[in-house]
């Protein structure tokens, strides 16, 4: 009953975050969540390695957060799948490095190193109140950060519009891992 309720909300919540989307002054946008992100991260003195993503489709582009990373001496990385039933893995990468293309059509780096973030901001097609997110279905996020959190405190983040939060409960199931906050352009939204 749960992933037909899930089904149902991912079509509407792609929908309305195309919308979103396409009517956004994106520059506007990478201005607002950089700063808010620039406020939360200067108190977070234990995250040294950001695990970023590669936007696709209608997804916010976190990217825009490299180049205060960057001054900060941030370590940058990017998720890559694996296996459709293992956690995802997190390679480095820097602007201008050589990108090939993953699972799903995504860009991944072309590197054979792996880290461990510090800090995951994940995209996702809503969210709730409780932190609970709505993903592609794959599980991929969920299954990393439930690996991760065995041996160390990994920070969970949503990148999305102020627009893609529901007002209602989303349906979730006990694999989902709930967000520890969402970063809009209105600011940092706390979970837990």
């Amino acid at each position: 009953m749960f992933e037909i309720d899930k089904v149902q909300h991912r079509k509407i919540a792609i929908s309305k975050r195309r919308k979103i989307y396409e009517a956004l002054h994106h520059e506007e946008y990478a201005k607002r969540i950089t700063h808010f992100f620039h406020e939360w991260i200067s108190g977070q003195k234990s995250v040294f390695v950001v695990a970023l993503y590669h936007p696709i489709n209608s997804e916010i582009n976190s990217l825009s957060l490299v180049e205060y990373l960057d001054t900060k001496n941030k370590t940058i990385c990017l998720p890559m799948v694996t296996n459709k039933k293992q956690p995802l893995i997190f390679k480095p990468w820097r602007p201008g490095k050589k990108m090939v293309i993953g699972h799903y059509g995504i860009s991944v780096p072309d590197n054979d190193q792996t880290l461990i973030p510090d800090l995951i901001i994940c995209p996702l097609l809503a969210y709730d109140s409780k932190g609970m997110r709505l993903g592609y279905g794959g599980g991929f996020y969920d299954r990393t950060i439930k690996y991760l959190r065995r041996n160390k405190q990994v920070k969970y983040i949503g990148l999305a519009f102020s627009g893609q939060k529901s007002y209602h409960d989303l349906p979730s199931e006990v694999h989902d891992v709930p967000l520890d906050a969402v970063l809009t352009e209105t600011g940092m939204d706390y979970f837990q």
